[in-house]
C-alpha cells in the first residue's frame, strides 16, 4: 500500500508526538521536527508510510541518542494488557465460547488498539472496551472460518507480530494454532511501541512457539531491509498471519502466497484500501 495525501498529514502529527516522547528540552524537539519535516518534504510517493516514519525515527535517536523513547510505555501497556489476559482467563471465555478459534481471533485482533503511532491516547478502560467490544462487534472480511481453513492446510506458518501489549493477546490465538508449525516474528530492534524479543520474552510468547527477529526496526515489514533469517523464514511459510496496519501497509502488495491481516482499520487511508470503515475490526485475506 503505497503512501496517499492522507498519510501525510499522520506522519506530520508523528514529528511532534515522537519529538515530544524523546525529550523534554524544547530546542531539541525543534532540531528533531524540524529533521523529519525535511524527510517528509522528499517524499517518494511509490514508498510506504512506515518507510518514511523510519527515518524519521533514525533521525529522533541520532540526535538523542536515546534508543527506545517508548520504553517506559510499552512496559505500561505490557501490564495493563496482561492484567486484561488473566482476568479472560480467570472468566474462561474462550473455554464458554461457541466458536473457541473465532474468539481467539477476536482477541487477538482487539489488542491491536494499542497502538501509539496513531494518535491514540488510551486508558485502561479503552482496551477494555476494545476487547469486550469484539466479542459482539461484525469482523469485516474473510472472517476466522477461512483463516481456520488455511492454517489446517498450512504446513509453515509465519504469524508477524505487531505492538508491545498486544502481542499478549495473540498468546490466545497462538495457542489454538498447531504451535510446532509457528515461527513468529518481532521487530530487531525498538521503534514506538512495536514488539520486540524483549516483548516476546516477558510476555511468555517464547515459551509457546518460535521466535525471530526480522533484523530490522521500521514499523510493518520492509522486505528488503529485513534480516536472510527472516525473508527464509517468510519465503518459506505457506501462510502469513500479518497484525496491525503498517504490516499491511507494507505487505498488502504480496499476492504469491496466502496473507491474512488481522488489525483494527485505525485510519482511513487503510479502511479505504480495505474497503472497510474506520475502525472497524478486520480478519481479511486479500
Amino acid at each position: 500500500m503505497k503512501i496517499s495525501h492522507q498519510c501525510i498529514h499522520c506522519l506530520a502529527r508523528q514529528a511532534i508526538e515522537i519529538a515530544e516522547e524523546a525529550t523534554s528540552d524544547k530546542k531539541v524537539q525543534e532540531k528533531i521536527i524540524r529533521k523529519s519535516l525535511e524527510e517528509l518534504g522528499k517524499i517518494e510517493f511509490h514508498e510506504t508510510a512506515p518507510e518514511i516514519a523510519f527515518r524519521m525515527h533514525q533521525h529522533t535517536k541520532s540526535i538523542t541518542g536515546i534508543d527506545d523513547p517508548y520504553k517506559k510505555l510499552k512496559e505500561q501497556y505490557n501490564e495493563i494488557a496482561e492484567e486484561i489476559y488473566e482476568r479472560i482467563i480467570e472468566e474462561k471465555w474462550l473455554d464458554n465460547a461457541d466458536d473457541r478459534f473465532d474468539m481467539a481471533c477476536r482477541l487477538a485482533i482487539a489488542g491491536n488498539i494499542i497502538d501509539f503511532s496513531v494518535g491514540l491516547e488510551l486508558e485502561y478502560d479503552d482496551i477494555v472496551k476494545s476487547v469486550e467490544d469484539s466479542i459482539k462487534h461484525e469482523i469485516y472480511g474473510s472472517g476466522s472460518s477461512s483463516l481456520k481453513e488455511a492454517v489446517g492446510r498450512a504446513k509453515k506458518i509465519m504469524f508477524i507480530a505487531d505492538n508491545a501489549g498486544e502481542i499478549i493477546f495473540d498468546k490466545f490465538l497462538l495457542e489454538e494454532l498447531p504451535m510446532d508449525k509457528v515461527t513468529y516474528a518481532v521487530k530487531g530492534s525498538p521503534i514506538v511501541n512495536d514488539a520486540t524479543m524483549q516483548d516476546a520474552i516477558s510476555s511468555g510468547v517464547v515459551n509457546l512457539v518460535k521466535v525471530i527477529d526480522n533484523g530490522h526496526s521500521a514499523q510493518g515489514t520492509i522486505l528488503k531491509d529485513c534480516s536472510s533469517e527472516f525473508i527464509n523464514a517468510f519465503n518459506e511459510a505457506d501462510l502469513i498471519i500479518s497484525k496491525g496496519q503498517a504490516n499491511f501497509e507494507t505487505l498488502s502488495d504480496i499476492k504469491d502466497k496466502p496473507i491474512f491481516y488481522l488489525l483494527r482499520a485505525k485510519c482511513g487511508s487503510v479502511a479505504s484500501a480495505i474497503g472497510c470503515q474506520r475502525m472497524d475490526y478486520v480478519l481479511t485475506c486479500l
